[in-house]
């Protein structure tokens, strides 16, 4: 074996060999976080590095054996592999940029169909060649057809999830970044370079193995980020789970208060009318009045605080009550009602036309009330709120943003929390944000709270799953409420 035939050798073994390790590093991982959504597609790009492993090493054995009597066999055989293998990473490429942006997928499943029409055709106009020439023309045409398109795809995917994932770890949404730029490498050095060429002092195998092994590298760290992303959010549904435990506690809490309060309450409210008709209240004295009026005032303000509660744990909403909501016009409603407490407020409506989300209108005309209630209080001088929203992927996100002060760096951690308060003793419940935070979970949704003393305002984001609501039926809407249901008469 002259020295040539030792270089191929090494390189179509190392070549092969880091596609393998590829594909053995995604199958080993793949268990550690099979329950995220990306998981279910990249046993395909496993499917892609196994075969085209299985290729790069039955080239080898051709380039070492070119007269064995199963050379052509074999070679029909690994054209078959790179074929497939790449149609492997296009399906891949497709189902990853659908995940991240569902409305592309009509347009990308295209994308098979045309690759496959214009194959064919390029083999049609050479299928009187020789047979060595016309599998050569194969070759040449898989990668054209299939290998280009499929590595660009797939790495365009990458780049974009990177971006996406640089809030959870920098360094793992770089090694993704890395992924991709060494996939659209490969897929110009396989797709548009004959394999007879060279590059440089080097055959074009050296540089197509050399990117597989950068692959390789930033794959295997790359896939570190999906551990994370797993923990976080086995952490998530550990907080939603000491959360819901929280709410089932409240909501015993209230149904007692519903059942020991708003009857007496409702009974104070109704003497308290009766004495106001009385003829004879007219005459007592001013002071007399004045008690009269700030007791009405409190029984009022006790039944306000028995009601929120019970709409924080009120979660009985069958599923046929979820129906499609376009967000603007709710938000339009829900400020004309409030818009009467001071002319110094605006609303800067950002929001598409046609935003729209799958739930309980009842609750999300609550939700906003609630926000957008928070965000004329953050403003007393007056000022504009703005919201706006946008559909990513399967995501609907809605920003509402305030001109108020802001939230100390604290309290925003327990500004979701019942009862919590910043405002003056007397000027509010605490539940307000509260009661958000649970018609979001009742969404499948989540609420965050971004606000700097050092700047201006405070930025409310609600990230609402539209394909992806299943209503909640929990102990705290079955029991509690049927506990806490007011008797007729009651506030």
């Amino acid at each position: 074996m002259n020295d040539s035939f030792l270089q191929m050798f090494l390189i179509y073994l190392f070549y092969g060999a880091a596609f393998f390790a590829i594909g053995v590093a995604i199958i080993s991982r793949l268990s550690t976080f099979a329950f995220l959504r990306i998981a279910g597609i990249f046993w395909l790009l496993a499917l892609f590095a196994f075969s085209h492993a299985m290729h790069e090493w039955l080239e080898m054995f051709l380039y070492l054996e070119p007269d064995h009597y199963l050379a052509l066999p074999i070679r029909r055989l690994s054209l078959l592999l790179l074929a497939g293998s790449f149609i492997f990473l296009l399906f891949f490429g497709i189902n990853f940029h659908s995940l991240l942006n569902q409305r592309l997928m009509p347009w990308l499943w295209g994308l098979p169909v045309v690759s496959t029409a214009i194959f064919f055709l390029l083999l049609s106009n050479h299928a009187a060649l020789p047979v060595e020439a016309f599998l050569n023309v194969v070759d040449y045409s898989s990668r054209k057809c299939y290998a280009l398109p499929a590595s660009l795809l797939s790495g365009s995917a990458f780049l974009l999830y990177a971006n996406r994932q640089r809030s959870l770890s920098r360094k793992g949404a770089g090694n993704l970044a890395g992924a991709g730029l060494a996939f659209i490498a490969y897929g110009i050095l396989a797709g548009l370079i004959p394999s007879d060429n060279q590059l440089g002092a080097m055959p074009i195998q050296f540089w197509r193995g050399l990117t597989a092994f950068i692959i390789l590298h930033f794959i295997m760290y790359a896939l570190d980020l999906f551990s994370q992303e797993r923990d976080s959010l086995i952490n998530s549904q550990l907080q939603r789970a000491a959360q819901a435990d929280k709410l089932e506690a409240i909501g015993r809490l209230a149904a007692g208060i519903a059942h020991e309060i708003n009857n007496p309450l409702a009974n104070a409210s109704l003497q308290l009318e009766l004495l106001k008709q009385d003829p004879t209240v007219a005459f007592l004295p001013e002071k007399s009045c004045q008690r009269v009026k700030n007791i009405t005032s409190s029984v009022d303000k006790s039944a306000k605080i028995a009601s929120e509660l019970l709409h924080l744990v009120d979660q009985r909403q069958e599923i046929t009550t979820y129906e499609p909501v376009t967000i603007r016009p709710l938000v339009e409603t829900v400020w004309r009602e409030l818009n009467g407490i001071s002319e110094k407020h605006g609303l800067d409506n950002l929001l598409p036309a046609s935003l729209t989300i799958y739930g309980l209108p009842l609750k999300l005309e609550q939700l906003f009330r609630n926000l957008l209630a928070n965000a004329l209080d953050a403003m007393p001088g007056g000022g504009v709120i703005s919201i706006a929203g946008r559909q990513e992927g399967d995501q609907v996100i809605v920003e509402l943003q305030d001109e108020g002060g802001g939230i100390e760096e604290n309290h925003q951690l327990l500004a979701k929390e019942p009862f919590f308060t910043t405002k003056e003793v007397g000027k509010g419940t605490g539940l307000g944000l509260a009661i958000c935070h649970g018609i979001m979970a009742q969404h499948n949704g989540t609420l965050e709270i971004e606000s700097r003393r050092d700047r201006q305002g405070t930025v409310v984001t609600l990230f609402f799953s539209p394909t992806a609501i299943k209503p909640v039926t929990s102990s705290i809407g079955n029991s509690a409420h049927e506990r806490a249901r007011p008797h007729s008469g009651s506030r």
